[in-house]
């Protein structure tokens, strides 16, 4: 609501300029891109991009990985703009999301390519690798970096990102100027000392550059209408100047003229006016006097530039394409075609989304058709969306209607966008979509919430007239709306509405909508609505989605409310707090954990807390597993604990072995290495993994690691039956019994002949006994007859017994009846007792008088009887409960 709030605000007031200024504060800078403006969004990348790729950096350890993911981090956060509730706190809103790409960028390309070289450029210009560092140099950071806690880690890179402002670093991690001090001594002290000052001058000169600036910017299609702002990139650019006419100066102080940032410069201009167009209005005389104010301040921007833009490569082949193709739209075809021959990819992808601009000024739905059958990658379908989108948006989505089937995806994705640019358009656009193939696709929803921000009667017209593939949606939209001004008129309206309506749902985004404006309020009433939810949706139930916004709200009242109203919220409705606490972990872990441990308010926020060190928070589990370290135990740490434990064990080997080393050699502490070892394995998913693991676990997981693999082992996971042979003997004696009873049951559905000549020839005790059992549970999955013989041929005694119990285990579900019988002939009591029980439930699960009749006409004692008869007792009740 108070970002709603600002931009009315803003458009009340007349707003920005477009794109602001390098005197705009971050705040206005978003407002401005609240409303569409990419120049604005660009001037924010300039501004933030050090900080970005700073962070990516600490986190993949790689110079050019971390721009690859810094660049990721703003086009999420150009999609996402629209959910920054407060423009103050821009550039801790960009610090989350950089981590968040780092994270997901480590996770999905481990290994990837280093960024395409930059092309060498006739002109004279420094070369970029005059302030690259050189390979050796870059290894040497990434092992130095890698070895430095992320604690100190992150503010060392900033510091030398940030221009060596300690205020700087202080603002991008929100804490005191004081703590980055002490931070960045302490980094530097466990810098080796010769190579500290190696690492500081990579560090200072490796930020990112107009280069990255101007490749974001053309992703979003920011460099694509024609305006007084192309005549200051090219100035600037082409001239070396500090600052650039209509207050670009912040961006254009960092397109110094290298031979890369003078080529991106330059097309950048070309991007921003159609190339044919300048050509003609250099070329040309006019046929009119009259001379547009855009046209002037280019033509003034270009009388400043130096005579070297005109003798270019950049100009020279750009000019040539259009002498040798022409300016027409016949011509852009001709000239896609050749740029795609181009073999560099910087001055490929350069001159490509200049040509997509200039297309699209001249005519999109020409650039359209001849796109249609071309494959073109995303990027360059976003642009000319983009662009076109810019230019008319009733048009746009009017025309990729009209284009045949498939574009209902893409008009779908562009609702929300069509809402803020086309309000009137929107509900016509959502009538003709069908339903949306995932539940989760609200954007729909997210239009009418838009539309309905202008006006509740008419967006509520519109959405009750709709077809009823998306009427939900929209009703959902305008209720969400409604709910922040009046709840309860809202929610009585959604009660009315047609038999037929899912009117919970509707009454849900109500509730949501008024979550964000008064949380405590909203979380009240969270009852008198039903959960709702669907299996396997995250955080969908009503609870989970009110929570969410009741958190972003206000988090400290969200988490009072919780706390002094215990178990009004299931533990899926706690779901809906993962992206508050992710973005609290990330700031701050320690002072977040202890500020809320210490009000007695963590405990509810656990499994939040878990969920957030799986995904959002994984990079904050060194900090708290110290901080679980060094607190007494209680429920609190013992779950962190396994949390911790369970998600470095699925994703983080070295942090998982980090853990291992740190747990006590106690019984706790063992159990705790087997879940590592557990999480580690996948619990058998990733035994191929096995032997990597023992040469590189610490001694004290070994154990475990192997206890895990045997208990893990399957029939399709076993291979080369002689290693686990050797591996067997490696386990501790007491564990040797049950791991030979895994290895021949998984030996025994494979090779069953084989099995057991392997344990014929084991000497007569515990293990061989165990082993047979295996054989029989593992033979009769695939061959119950052949196992029943072979057990009974065997002599009376322990061996059998065992065997013919592993087998009741293995036929009951199968063969009830012979398991039954199986379990009768057992000469052991106890064992005879255990199989019989086993028997007799899942029959009971099957036919419950049959099982009662074979338990009246056993030969148990009444005493044996009476146990298995509250066996089947039990099952009843179970059965019968709701």
């Amino acid at each position: 609501m108070k970002r709603l709030r600002e931009q009315n605000k803003v458009a009340a007031a007349g707003g920005l300029e477009p794109g602001g200024g390098a005197g705009s504060s971050d705040a206005e800078l978003v407002r401005a891109a609240w409303r569409g403006d990419k120049q604005a969004f660009v001037e924010i990348v300039a501004r933030h991009q050090a900080m970005v790729c700073g962070i990516a950096l600490g986190i993949v350890g790689n110079l050019a990985a971390s721009e690859d993911a810094g660049q990721e981090a703003f086009l999420t956060a150009w999609r996402k703009i629209h959910e920054l509730r407060e423009p103050e706190r821009l550039r801790a809103w960009l610090r989350q999301i950089a981590r968040h790409a780092a994270l997901g960028y480590q996770r999905r390309l481990r290994g990837h390519d280093a960024l395409e070289e930059v092309p060498d450029l006739p002109d004279r210009a420094p070369a970029p690798d005059e302030h690259a560092a050189s390979e050796e140099e870059a290894a040497l950071v990434r092992a130095a970096l890698a070895q430095l806690p992320e604690i100190y880690r992150e503010p060392l890179i900033l510091y030398y990102r940030e221009s060596h402002s300690t205020k700087a670093v202080a603002e991008a991690l929100e804490i005191s100027e004081e703590a980055v001090r002490q931070r960045l001594a302490r980094g530097r002290e466990m810098l080796r000392e010769q190579i500290s000052d190696v690492i500081e001058s990579v560090l200072t000169r490796t930020g990112p550059t107009s280069i990255f600036t101007m490749t974001v910017a053309v992703a979003i299609g920011a460099l694509a209408a024609p305006s007084v702002v192309a005549g200051g990139v090219f100035t600037a650019a082409a001239a070396g100047k500090a600052s650039m006419t209509a207050g670009r100066g912040a961006l254009l102080n960092a397109l110094k003229a290298s031979k890369a940032t003078f080529f991106v410069a330059v097309v950048a201009t070309f991007v921003s006016i159609p190339v044919g167009y300048q050509l003609r209005l250099r070329l040309e005389p006019r046929a009119s006097g009259a001379v547009s104010a855009t046209e002037n301040s280019v033509m003034a921007a270009r009388a400043e530039a130096p005579a070297a833009f005109e003798s270019s490569a950049i100009f020279a082949e750009w000019k040539r394409l259009h002498d040798t193709h022409g300016t027409n739209v016949d011509a852009m075809p001709n000239i896609y075609r050749e740029i795609a021959r181009f073999g560099d990819s910087l001055r490929r992808r350069g001159f490509r989304a200049a040509l997509i601009a200039e297309w699209v000024q001249l005519d999109p739905t020409n650039a359209m058709a001849a796109f249609r059958g071309r494959t073109i990658d995303a990027g360059q379908r976003r642009q000319f969306i983009d662009e076109w989108l810019a230019r008319d948006a009733a048009m746009a989505v009017d025309g990729l209607m009209a284009s045949g089937r498939g574009w209902e995806p893409t008009v779908r994705e562009l609702l929300p966008e069509l809402a803020r640019r086309a309000p009137a358009r929107v509900a016509v656009v959502a009538a003709k979509l069908p339903r949306p193939d995932s539940g989760r696709d609200a954007r729909v929803r997210e239009a009418f919430a838009i539309v309905a921000e202008q006006g509740i009667d008419a967006a509520r017209g519109a959405a009750e007239a709709m077809p009823a593939a998306n009427r939900e949606q929209a009703l959902a939209g305008v209720a969400q709306t409604w709910g922040k001004r009046d709840l309860d008129g809202a929610l009585n309206w959604a009660s009315k509405l047609p038999e037929g309506t899912e009117r919970d749902e509707v009454m849900r985004a109500a509730l949501v909508g008024a979550a964000a404006v008064a949380p405590v309020s909203a979380l009240e009433r969270v009852g008198s609505i039903s959960p709702g939810g669907r299996k396997g949706y995250f955080a969908s139930t009503t609870g989970a989605r009110v929570l969410k916004e009741a958190a972003l709200a206000d988090f400290d009242g969200t988490v009072s409310w919780m706390a002094t109203h215990p178990g009004r919220l299931g533990e899926e409705d706690l779901m809906g707090l993962a992206g508050a606490v992710a973005e609290r972990l990330n700031a701050e872990p320690r002072g977040f954990l202890t500020q809320y441990a210490e009000a007695g308010s963590l405990f509810i926020m656990l499994p939040a807390v878990g969920h957030a060190l799986f995904n959002e928070s994984s990079g904050q589990r060194g900090a708290v597993w110290d901080w679980v370290q060094n607190r007494s135990k209680d429920a609190i740490t013992l779950e962190l604990r396994t949390d911790l434990l369970r998600a470095a064990g699925q994703q983080d080997t070295a942090m998982a072995f980090r853990f291992a080393a740190d747990l006590p050699a106690t019984a706790e502490g063992d159990s705790q290495r087997r879940l590592l070892a557990d999480n580690l394995l996948g619990d058998g998913a990733r035994l191929h993994r096995l032997d990597t693991l023992l040469e590189q676990a610490p001694e004290s997981l070994r154990q475990p690691l192997l206890a895990s693999a045997f208990e893990h082992l399957r029939s399709d996971t076993l291979y080369e039956p002689q290693r686990w042979l050797a591996r067997l003997s490696q386990l501790p004696e007491g564990e040797r019994g049950y791991g030979a009873e895994m290895f021949a049951g998984a030996w025994a559905e494979q090779m069953p002949d084989e099995a057991i000549g392997w344990a014929a020839s084991m000497p007569a005790g515990e293990e061989r006994a165990r082993a047979k059992a295996g054989i029989a549970s593992g033979w009769a999955a695939n061959d119950a007859p052949a196992a029943s013989a072979w057990v009974a041929a065997m002599s009376a005694g322990p061996e059998r017994d065992r065997s013919a119990q592993a087998l009741v285990a293995a036929m009951a579900e199968e063969y009830p009846r012979e398991a039954w019988d199986w379990a009768l002939s057992i000469d052991d009591g106890e064992r005879r007792a255990q199989a019989a029980a086993y028997a007799v439930r899942t029959m009971g699960a099957q036919d419950f008088a049959m099982a009662r009749e074979w338990l009246e006409r056993s030969p148990f004692t009444p005493e044996e009887k009476a146990l298995l008869q509250l066996v089947l007792e039990t099952l009843n009740q179970r059965r019968a409960a709701p």
